[in-house]
């Protein structure tokens, strides 16, 4: 059996001992732990491999801000006492600068470091070593005070080792808990999706009268358009569409907060009340919303018996009525959008609506729809569509419109939220 020296034994002992301490390291630790949890362990067995009295793990509150640091976790051994130490810009300066091990015995002398004035508060010996990560670095290592002596080059070799593979760890497990945070997102938008399909009408309209059809395809897992229609008696009914300014969870909730106000003002006001309900609807949504934000909309109420539509445009795109020879008429008159000026009033405007004549809503999903080389449908495309829809029925003009919209787009990305709306007199 070969001879080997005491210091080659201590040097063979000391690597198992590293060896072993990183195993420990790497069993205790895995990524569905929270960041502090391994920030904890891995500085327990720092100061147990070591001696160091005591340690504590600095993290960058941003990426963006690399010159504030935090405490994250601190630890003291059995045998240490409490240091009240916090990193200092001379520290964490020549770390941010360096990115590299530092290993000082005599820091009140250091030149690189000793404007901490470490000695002020018991320190005389430091070892610090960076966190580095993917996107640059994330803290630092820090321990204080060895038992029995300075740090040394295995210390430091050891340290570096466990900042290295720590920071893989914490960085994974921060994208981990991120991963956690956005699945929670994703059920609380689901659940935010599904209130907000149940304000949406369960169905069409379809009688001796008339016929509506309604369609919703919000570009996100919620959106900001809405529509409704209800029949108030037979031959008479009301419809409204609305678009609120934004996409995702803020237009949403806008979106149920005028749905539900339109409904309730329907309720109060008798079916040709337009003008008052949109009044309603402004006054309310002027106190709900930030600057910027607003609604545009119409609201229409189809009396059969009298062959009249009576309608309130707050902002909206003009509504197109097809009339039963094929001629387009464009409904421009509009008022100020929902959500600006609480004073305003609504005027009312009118239509003669007879059998066969058709009246499409829609908002800027359809007409600012694009394709992949860019281009917009535009108005000049949707009268080609709505011409097309001669003879339909609500339910097959609506479908070919949309399907005009789909085959138009490809496989271009849906930009806005798709709403529409046909009233066809029969």
């Amino acid at each position: 059996m070969p001879q080997i020296s005491d210091e080659e034994l201590l040097q063979l002992q000391s690597a198992v001992d590293e060896l072993r301490a990183l195993n420990d390291i790497a069993s205790a630790i895995n990524i569905s732990m929270s960041v502090e949890k391994i920030t904890q362990t891995t500085l327990e067995q720092c100061l147990k491999r070591t001696g160091a009295a005591q340690g504590a793990v600095f993290l960058l509150e941003n990426q963006s801000a690399q010159d504030k640091f935090k405490t994250f976790v601190r630890e003291i051994s059995p045998q240490g006492d409490q240091m009240p130490f916090r990193i200092n810009m001379t520290l964490s300066g020549w770390m941010i600068k360096n990115k590299a091990i530092l290993l000082s015995n005599d820091p009140e002398n250091d030149p690189r470091i000793k404007a901490a004035g470490f000695a002020k508060v018991g320190i005389n010996t430091v070892l610090a070593a960076p966190l580095l990560a993917r996107d640059g670095l994330l803290g630092l290592y820090v321990l204080f005070n060895k038992a029995g002596g300075g740090f040394t080059d295995a210390d430091s070799r050891f340290l570096g080792i466990v900042g290295t593979q720590t920071a893989k760890v914490i960085d994974n497990a921060r994208l981990f808990e991120q991963e956690q945070k956005l699945k929670i997102i994703e059920k609380e938008v689901d659940v935010a999706r599904k209130i907000q399909q149940g304000f949406l009408p369960k169905h069409n309209i379809l009688t001796e009268q008339c016929e509506v059809y309604g369609f919703n395809e919000p570009a996100k897992q919620v959106g900001g358009d809405f529509y409704d229609m209800v029949e108030i008696e037979p031959g008479k009914l009301f419809v409204s569409l609305g678009d609120v300014a934004g996409k995702g969870l803020p237009a949403a909730m806008h979106m149920s907060t005028a749905q539900a106000v339109v409904r309730s003002q329907l309720a109060i006001n008798t079916g040709d009340s337009l003008a008052r309900i949109a009044s309603s609807l402004n006054i309310l949504m002027c106190h709900f919303m930030s600057p910027g934000e607003y609604i545009t909309a119409l609201f229409g109420f189809y009396d059969r018996q009298i062959e009249k539509f009576y309608y309130v445009n707050a902002g909206h795109l003009p509504i197109i009525i097809h009339r039963k020879d094929g001629t387009l008429e464009h409904l421009r008159d509009s008022d100020v959008i929902i959500g600006i000026i609480p004073e305003m009033i609504y005027n009312v405007h009118e239509v003669p609506m007879h059998a066969g004549d058709t009246a499409v809503w829609y908002t800027d999903g359809i007409t600012e729809c694009f394709d992949t080389a860019n281009q917009e449908f535009g108005e000049a495309r949707l009268d080609v569509a709505v011409r097309k829809t001669a003879g339909m029925s609500a339910l097959e003009a609506g479908q070919s419109i949309l399907r005009d919209v789909l085959e138009f787009r490809g496989p271009a990305d849906q930009s806005d939220d798709i709403t529409l709306l046909v009233l066809k007199a029969h």
